[in-house]
C-alpha cells in the first residue's frame, strides 16, 4: 500500500504555523526574549495505547509546551503512530515532535530494514531522553502470561498464540529477532500450528485474559499500567529471556542494552526478569526553530522544572532526579535548540548510532 505522506507537498511548499520563532530568532534575539513567542500549532505523533510509554510521554510533553508558553494558546495535535510511522511523518513535516525508538529511528536515518526502500530521512533531530523510562526497569519486550501457563521460555512459544502488537510497531519485530535465539522465527510457529496476532495492545491483553491467546509481548517501563490492570483481574506472570534471545536482540540492535526488571516489580512477581532497555526520547524536525525546542527542552531537562515528569505522570515521580541523563543516548544529531539546552545545563552528552553524524 502506497504510504499517503508520500504525495504530500514538500515541506518547504506547507505554510508551517510552528516557525513563528524563526524571526525572532534570526534576529538574535535571547533566548528568554525568544521563547515567549509561541508557535501558533505544534502536531505530535507517537501515541500509543492509552498507558503505554509513548501515551505517557506525550501527556509530558503536551505539559512541557503549554508550560514553555503560558497563556499562548498553542494548538497542540495528536497523532496516533508505531514507531515505524513517526520517522516518515516527521522527514515530510506532517508533525514536527514525535516519539523517538533509537533502532527505528536510524534504521530511517539510514534507510534500512523497515525504511529499506525509502530515501534517508535526514531532517530528523533528537531533543533529549524520557527521563521517566530511565526512572523505571524495562525488560523489553515483556512477554506476559497466565500464571498456569506451560510457558516457561521464549522457546515454549513454537506453537502457541501469541499477540506482539501493531504489525508495524518495534516491539512486532523485536520479537521476531529474539526468537531467532530460541531457534524460532513468526513463520514456524505459523507452521508449527500457532498464531501471531498483532494489534491494539489493550485488546491483546483482553484476548490473552480470554484465552484467545497464551501470551502477549509489552514493550513499556515497569510497572506497567497495561500489565498492572491486567493483573487486577487475572493471575500473571512475566517470562525471562534466556541468554541467547538477549543476544539475538543486542546483535541486531546496537542502541540496546541488557537490563533487569528487579523481583517484586510487580507484587506478584517473584524473581528477576532479564530483557533488553531500548533507547527512547524525543525527535523533532530540524526546521522546528531553534528558540521553541530550546524552550521545551530547558523545560523538560532544567533541574529547577524537571518536575514536570512526575507531575504530569505520577508514575514517573523521582525522574526529575536524571536530568544528567537526558542526553546519554543520542542515536541522530542533536537539534541545535537542544545542544543549546543542554550545554548550557551542563548535561554530559554520550552519542550513539549515528548520533555523532553531521547533519
Amino acid at each position: 500500500m502506497t504510504d499517503p505522506s508520500s504525495h504530500r507537498q514538500p515541506l518547504s511548499a506547507r505554510r508551517r504555523p510552528w516557525a513563528m520563532l524563526a524571526f525572532a530568532a534570526m534576529l538574535g534575539g535571547s533566548g528568554a526574549a525568544a521563547a515567549q513567542q509561541a508557535p501558533e500549532a505544534i502536531t505530535l505523533i507517537g501515541r500509543g495505547s492509552s498507558g503505554s510509554t509513548s501515551d505517557l510521554a506525550f501527556v509530558v510533553m503536551e505539559e512541557a509546551i503549554k508550560r514553555s508558553f503560558p497563556g499562548q494558546g498553542v494548538q497542540i495535535r495528536r497523532l496516533p503512530g508505531t514507531a515505524s510511522a513517526v520517522p516518515p511523518r516527521i522527514q515530510n513535516g506532517e508533525a514536527q515532535i514525535g516519539h523517538g525508538v533509537g533502532e527505528s529511528v536510524v534504521d530511517a536515518w539510514n534507510a534500512e530494514r523497515t525504511f529499506a526502500r525509502r530515501p534517508k530521512m535526514r531532517d530528523l533531530r533528537y531533543m533529549g531522553s524520557y527521563l521517566g523510562f530511565l526512572n523505571k526497569p524495562s525488560a523489553s519486550p515483556t512477554m506476559v502470561v497466565k500464571v498456569n501457563s506451560s510457558i516457561k521460555s521464549w522457546a515454549d512459544l513454537k506453537d502457541k498464540k501469541i499477540g506482539v502488537g501493531p504489525a508495524d510497531s518495534l516491539t512486532a519485530t523485536m520479537v521476531n529477532v529474539g526468537l531467532r535465539g530460541a531457534n524460532l522465527s513468526y513463520d514456524q510457529i505459523k507452521r508449527n500450528g500457532g498464531l501471531v496476532h498483532t494489534g491494539d495492545w489493550n485488546q491483546q491483553m483482553d484476548m490473552l485474559g480470554d484465552g484467545q491467546l497464551d501470551a502477549v509481548f509489552v514493550t513499556a517501563d515497569h510497572p506497567s499500567p497495561i500489565i498492572t490492570q491486567f493483573a487486577a483481574s487475572h493471575s500473571a506472570r512475566i517470562v525471562s529471556m534466556s541468554d541467547g534471545v538477549l543476544k539475538s536482540l543486542m546483535d541486531n540492535y546496537p542502541t540496546m542494552t541488557r537490563n533487569v526488571m528487579p523481583g517484586k516489580t510487580y507484587a506478584w512477581q517473584a524473581d528477576e526478569v532479564v530483557g533488553v532497555q531500548l533507547s527512547l526520547g524525543y525527535v523533532v524536525h530540524k526546521d522546528l526553530p531553534e528558540a521553541t525546542v530550546y524552550a521545551i527542552c530547558m523545560q523538560l531537562y532544567s533541574p529547577r522544572t524537571a518536575g514536570i515528569w512526575g507531575e504530569s505522570v505520577p508514575g514517573w515521580k523521582g525522574a526529575e532526579k536524571l536530568t544528567d541523563r537526558a542526553a546519554q543516548t543520542v542515536f541522530i544529531p542533536l537539534h541545535p535548540g537542544a545542544e543549546r539546552c543542554h550545554r548550557e545545563l551542563g548535561n554530559p552528552v554520550k552519542t550513539i548510532a549515528v548520533g555523532a553524524e553531521k547533519p
